[in-house]
C-alpha cells in the first residue's frame, strides 16, 4: 500500500506536466485546468513526510525480502528448480517491461530501467550464484559490490545514461542502478540463509541483526548528509542517499531492524490480523502489476472528468490519495474473486 501511495502522489505531482492527455478539452471541459497546466502540484504534509521517512529504503526493502525468501530451500534443492525460477524472473521481467510501455508518458521513459526490472535482474544474478558457488557466492558478490566506493562505478552509470540520452531519446532514465541495490538483495538473502538454515543461531540472529542494524545507522546518523523530499516532486531524490557509504549503511541497517523485528514478531506469535492489509500482502504481485496501469489509464483520467464538473482537481492529497488507493484494491479485488480473468485469459 505504501508503494501505491508513493507512486499516486508522484504520478499527481507531474500529472499536468508529463501525463495530462486532453488537451482537445481545455477550452471547454477542462478550462479551469489551465493555469496548472505545465506546473507540478505539490502534496500535502502527511504525503511529504511519509515520503521523508520511507522514500530512502521503502524500494529496496522489497527486494530485499523477496531475497530473503529465495534463500528458503538449500543449495542442491534450489539448482534442481534453478530453470523454473529464472523462467518466472524473466516472465515477470518481460510483463514489467510491456507495463512501462503502457504507463510511460514517451518513448524515453518507457525504454527506461526502473526498481522492479532491477529487482527481477538481481535475483536472477543471486539465484545463478547460489545454485553453482552457494552462500558464498553471494558473500563474494557483497564485497564486490563495496567495490563501488573506491572505483567510479555511477561515473560509468551517468556515461551509459547519457549516450541513451543522446543517441536514443532524451527521456531515458537508468534510474534504478544496479551498484544501488545490489547490497539489499544480498543482505536479503544472507538474512534469509541465515534464519532457514541456521538453526543454532535461532536465539540470537534477530537481535545480531538488530544491533547490526542500529549500528549502520549511527553511521550515517554521525557522518551522513541531511535527506531532502521535494513535494512537488516525491521521487526526484529517491536515490540520493544510496550515492555514498553512509546514505547506503543507514538503508541497509534500518532493513535489517525491519525485518528481524517482524521475524521477533513473528517468533512470539504475534500476527497483524488486518484482512485489507493480509489480502494486499498475499496479492502483493497482482497489486503492483495493475496499479500503475490502473490509475495512469482509469482512475486519474475519470476522477478528473468528475471533479472538473465542480470546478475542481485531483490533487496529491492524503484524502484524495487514499480515495484512489482504495479504488484500485477494489478493482484487483474484483479481478482475483471473480472469473473475469479466466474470461480474459480464456482459461478453461
Amino acid at each position: 500500500m505504501l508503494a501505491l501511495d508513493q507512486h499516486f502522489a508522484y504520478y499527481l505531482n507531474v500529472w499536468y506536466i508529463d501525463y495530462f492527455r486532453d488537451a482537445i478539452a481545455l477550452g471547454t471541459t477542462y478550462a479551469h485546468l489551465l493555469p496548472q497546466i505545465g506546473k507540478n502540484l505539490s502534496t500535502g504534509p502527511i504525503e511529504y513526510w511519509l515520503a521523508l521517512i520511507f522514500t530512502p529504503w521503502v524500494s529496496q526493502i522489497y527486494l530485499t525480502m523477496s531475497a530473503f525468501n529465495l534463500a528458503k530451500k538449500t543449495q542442491d534443492e534450489f539448482r534442481q528448480k534453478l530453470i523454473e525460477k529464472l523462467k518466472i524472473l524473466g516472465l515477470i521481467f518481460l510483463f514489467f517491461i510491456m507495463e512501462n510501455f503502457i504507463v510511460a508518458p514517451n518513448t524515453g521513459e518507457a525504454i527506461s530501467f526502473y526498481p522492479i526490472m532491477l529487482w527481477m535482474l538481481i535475483l536472477f544474478i543471486l539465484s545463478l550464484a547460489y545454485s553453482f558457488v552457494g552462500i558464498r557466492g553471494i558473500y563474494v558478490i557483497s564485497i564486490l559490490a563495496l567495490l563501488r566506493f573506491i572505483i567510479p562505478v555511477e561515473l560509468l552509470s551517468d556515461f551509459f545514461e547519457e549516450i541513451i540520452k543522446t543517441s536514443i531519446h532524451p527521456g531515458y532514465e537508468y534510474d534504478a542502478r544496479i551498484e544501488y541495490f545490489i547490497l539489499s538483495g544480498c543482505l536479503g538473502f544472507i538474512m534469509g540463509h541465515v534464519h532457514y538454515h541456521k538453526p543454532n543461531l535461532k536465539n540470537k540472529k534477530n537481535i545480531c541483526f538488530i544491533v547490526g542494524g542500529f549500528a549502520l545507522t549511527l553511521v550515517y546518523a554521525v557522518w551522513g548528509e541531511r535527506f531532502e523530499v521535494f513535494r512537488d516532486n516525491v521521487f526526484l531524490t529517491e536515490h540520493d542517499l544510496v550515492r555514498s557509504f553512509s546514505g547506503t549503511a543507514y538503508v541497509l541497517g534500518i532493513q535489517a531492524i525491519v525485518i528481524s523485528v517482524f521475524l521477533l514478531l513473528e517468533k512470539y506469535n504475534f500476527k497483524l490480523k488486518v484482512p485489507v492489509v493480509n489480502w494486499v500482502g498475499k496479492n502483493s504481485l497482482l497489486i503492483f502489476s495493475m496499479h500503475r496501469i490502473l490509475f495512469v489509464k482509469l482512475i486519474a483520467p475519470v476522477s478528473l472528468l468528475i471533479l472538473s464538473q465542480f470546478n475542481l482537481t485531483i490533487l496529491p492529497t492524503s484524502v484524495q490519495l487514499y480515495i484512489y488507493i482504495s479504488i484500485t484494491l477494489m478493482i484487483c479485488y474484483f479481478i482475483k474473486n471473480t472469473p473475469v480473468s479466466e474470461i480474459i485469459l480464456q482459461k478453461k
